[in-house]
């Protein structure tokens, strides 16, 4: 390869093709090659063996190497379900490798958001329950429900409104105080006559104690 940089051109699946071809025929190991820039220029061309031909085979848009490379990535999630590996480690392991050949703390790099999952299952005559998978892991969740439909008294409604606000973390909790200040379907609580969704904060003096 005798440039350091040969994708300075590429727009096109046959342009991937060319760099490929002209990498083969002048194949440089990239631990032996002194100029970052140029090593990194060979590991990607290393990836091509495995891009373009993938990109041939699914007939994907050979204008959008944004695609083709989404594409080639969650098949290799797929890949990587149907033999039972955890794709995420393998994520974490690739941005070490990266890490290490660029020169940049993987640590501190953005993180993939993890893909997450919701199971919602409504009985007409019960609750809601759901199930919540992170990355395909099942995990804990608090679910806050606020539902104004018939069928609540103003003070059930307020018992439920306070705990919920009590768990809930001050993220969720400014969320909830949001939906619970003019909830939908309100007009349906009884018993709430003309009083406020929220109560007012208490008043505190300049001790810093309520009065």
């Amino acid at each position: 390869m005798t440039s350091p940089h040969p994708f300075a051109a590429v727009r096109t699946l046959a342009d991937l093709a060319a760099v490929r071809d002209a990498h083969t025929s002048n194949h440089t190991d990239p631990s032996t090659t002194l100029d970052p820039a140029a090593a990194r220029a060979v590991r990607a061309c290393e990836a091509l063996v495995a891009v373009v031909p993938y990109g041939e085979r699914t007939h994907a848009d050979t204008d959008d190497l944004e695609s083709v490379l989404a594409d080639l990535a969650g098949d290799l999630r797929h890949l990587a379900d149907q033999l039972g590996l955890d794709w995420h480690d393998i994520d974490r392991r690739a941005r070490s490798y990266y890490g290490d050949e660029t020169g940049r703390d993987h640590d501190t790099e953005p993180a993939v958001a993890p893909e997450v999952e919701i199971v919602a299952v409504r009985d007409p005559d019960g609750p809601t329950s759901s199930e919540l998978f992170v990355g395909g892991t099942p995990v804990v969740a608090t679910e806050y429900v606020i539902d104004a439909g018939a069928g609540w008294g103003w003070e059930e409604w307020k018992d439920t409104r306070d705990h919920n606000l009590a768990a809930a973390s001050p993220a969720v909790r400014a969320v909830l105080l949001a939906h619970y200040v003019d909830p939908p379907g309100g007009k349906y609580v009884e018993g709430r006559d003309d009083a406020p969704w929220i109560d007012p904060e208490p008043a505190l003096d300049a001790a810093g104690t309520e009065r």
